[in-house]
């Protein structure tokens, strides 16, 4: 058999297993739920070709299975001349212990929460790349791509993206998918700029993969893309530099004109920071085991807090540089009267925030925007 056959076999014989829990009732949650999980992770190994559509066909089953009701418990045969009574004796749940099919619904909840994450970040990511796109369409002032993302017309037209979204929508509580795109569009701009940051690094290196000289059209985009990098493609034309990769070229033109672009995907940054911490953890459990630091020490070392100055001046930068943003925003709304509108609902924010300021400010002390 091929692995997906092995995979689906194995899956199958555990959904009976799980269906045959879940109808056990509560007595049988914790293996129900370990079981469960088990089998998610055996439906996650498959690999290859089609195996998109095998998992999405196991996860079902899977899910079916435990959605099959709890059996009825046996009760003791009535007692012919008791009262009959149709009171249930009920109490409040005391612990999260005594929910009813908490296991079940527990692996079934974070089945759920993973599918939709990466469904979320599937959908970010394919928004992300439209931004690429336009990123790469946009020359900065050197005339290169604006890869980092920072021209004013790049966010300009970023922007308009998400305001045509939103733009383009019947009044809120009209339609309910309307809603429900118009709740999502922060969530998605999110999502995207931080797919872009593995987009970005993902790009540049595939300037370095040259196509099959036979495949004609493969090799015009491959030429098409890589002669957007001309001044790189310069600055590192001497011949010391034949050896190095068109996409170290890249990267170190942007760099050296001081708007450096990621190296590594955000996957390969957070691989990246685990390996340092764990040498660094590992260099300061010898000095502790050598009597060189106590335990403490070590830990402050590995996790040092920031000083309360400093906090508080990166949030009062991040404020303003959100502020900014609003603004910015604000001013790429094509309609004069909701351009005007919005722009007054910022300036009504700095009021109530100058205000709160004045008033536990102490007495006398000048307020210098008051008499501007």
């Amino acid at each position: 058999m091929g692995s997906h056959d092995t995979i689906t076999a194995e899956v199958t014989a555990k959904v009976e297993r799980v269906r045959a829990l879940a109808g056990e009732g509560e007595g049988a949650a914790e293996a129900l739920a370990e079981l469960v999980r088990e089998t998610t992770e055996l439906i996650n190994t498959v690999k290859g070709a089609g195996s998109v559509k095998v998992k999405k066909a196991l996860q079902e089953s899977l899910l079916e299975a435990v959605k099959i009701p709890a059996q009825t418990r046996e009760e003791p045969e009535a007692d012919a001349d008791a009262p009959v009574t149709t009171a249930v004796v009920r109490a409040q749940t005391q612990d999260v212990s005594e929910i009813p099919d908490y296991g079940p619904l527990l692996s079934l909840g974070i089945q759920r929460v993973k599918e939709a994450a990466v469904d979320s970040w599937e959908k970010g990511r394919g928004v992300g790349e439209v931004l690429l796109s336009l990123r790469l369409n946009t020359l900065d002032k050197d005339l290169d791509p604006d890869l980092p993302g920072r021209t004013n017309p790049y966010r300009t037209g970023a922007s308009n993206l998400y305001n045509a979204v939103v733009a383009g929508l019947p009044e809120e509580g009209e339609d309910e998918d309307a809603d429900a795109v118009r709740a999502k569009v922060n969530s998605i701009q999110n999502d995207a700029s931080l797919a872009l940051r593995s987009l970005v690094p993902e790009y540049v290196r595939g300037l370095d993969i040259v196509p099959d000289p036979k495949d004609e059209e493969a090799t015009a985009k491959f030429e098409a893309e890589r002669a957007r990098f001309l001044n790189a493609a310069e600055m590192f034309s001497a011949e010391k530099y034949d050896d190095k990769k068109f996409s170290e070229k890249v990267f170190d033109y942007y760099e050296a004109l001081g708007k450096p672009l990621p190296r590594l995907t955000r996957a390969e940054k957070a691989r990246q920071v685990r390996a340092e911490k764990a040498r660094r953890r590992a260099e300061l459990d010898a000095a502790v085991a050598a009597g060189d630091i106590t335990a403490e020490e070590a830990e402050a070392s590995l996790n040092p807090q920031p000083e309360p100055a400093e906090i508080r001046k990166k949030a009062a930068k991040k404020a303003r540089t959100t502020l900014m943003g609003l603004v910015e925003d604000a001013k790429t709304i094509e309609d004069a009267k909701a351009r005007e509108k919005r722009l007054r609902e910022l300036a009504a924010i700095l009021t109530d925030v100058r205000r709160e300021i004045r008033n536990n400010l102490p007495k006398g002390t000048d307020d210098a925007d008051d008499k501007e």
